[in-house]
């Protein structure tokens, strides 16, 4: 006879209000419990802009886990934020999903760049991921989301569990973009030319703006750069939508960086400025 183990479920929750105060973003009203906070805001590029790295020291979630995450800025503050490592979720023996959910909400005449490191989905795990974005306003939002599935590297296949994942933006309560993904291990979606392709690794940055950007020649120039790994890019209303299929988290993470480093001076009027600890 068989006896499951002891579940303890991990609960954290992050919120942060962020405030404009005399054209200096400001960090307002937080709360947290479990492990889940940010280090001390940084502003490599003045007063205006802060840099915050999110942290979850145990670094990887087990059955029963939830990871919850609420930001709020206010009009006219502007916010990087990102992550010091990537996200894990590992084999679940529970009959209790694996969660994270972030909120974040962006007022008029602010702007988020919400740029995460990958998330892991270990083999058996049964994650389920999911990110609102609401705008208010022309407030913009530049953010990416990267998935890998199993750890290639170590030849670790995602071959059991499931993965469900959101990602939805609205401007003024109109839903301007919506993806959502079921992804059960071993699934045809996995090798079809439709699906992944065989890949491990995926992932879709959006930008809620038109920039004008010859996308078609980055593209092509990313495209040499991360063989076996491509970039597609399609510009639709007020959205910018980029994806990418690799073998690899790096060759994903640079599709995305440089395609940041080239808009961001056009839709936020910023030249690139990478996080710190994106150098460590």
């Amino acid at each position: 006879m068989s006896v499951k183990p002891d579940i303890k479920q991990w609960l954290a929750h992050f919120s942060a209000e962020f405030i404009s105060m005399g054209g200096s973003t400001r960090l307002g009203r937080t709360s947290h419990y479990g492990p889940l906070r940010v280090q001390r805001p940084f502003f490599p590029e003045g007063g205006d802009l802060q840099h915050l790295y999110l942290l979850h020291p145990p670094g990887g979630l087990v059955g029963g886990d939830q990871l919850s995450i609420d930001l709020k800025l206010g009009p006219k503050t502007r916010v990087l934020m990102t992550t010091p490592s990537a996200g894990k979720f590992y084999r679940n023996i529970t009959d209790f999903d694996q969660g994270q959910h972030v909120s974040l909400k962006v007022g008029d005449g602010a702007s988020l760049e919400w740029l995460p490191m990958e998330n892991i989905i270990f083999s058996g795990a049964t994650a389920h991921l999911s990110t609102q974005v609401e705008l208010q306003g022309d407030g913009i939002f530049i953010g990416w989301e990267i998935t890998c599935l199993g750890r290639k590297a170590s030849e670790e296949e995602f071959s059991s569990g499931s993965l469900k994942q959101t990602l939805s933006i609205s401007r003024d309560g109109k839903l301007l973009f919506k993806d959502r993904l079921h992804l059960k291990a071993a699934s045809l979606l996995q090798g079809t030319r439709a699906g992944l392709q065989n890949k491990s690794v995926f992932g879709s940055f959006v930008i809620t703006a038109e920039p004008n950007f010859d996308y078609g020649e980055f593209q092509h120039a990313i495209n040499e750069k991360i063989t076996p790994a491509f970039m597609a890019i399609t510009q639709k209303k007020n959205v910018l939508i980029a994806r990418v299929l690799a073998d690899n988290g790096e060759d994903a993470r640079y599709a995305f960086e440089s395609l940041w480093e080239a808009l961001r001076p056009l839709v936020l009027n910023r030249k690139s400025c990478p996080p710190r600890i994106w150098n460590t």
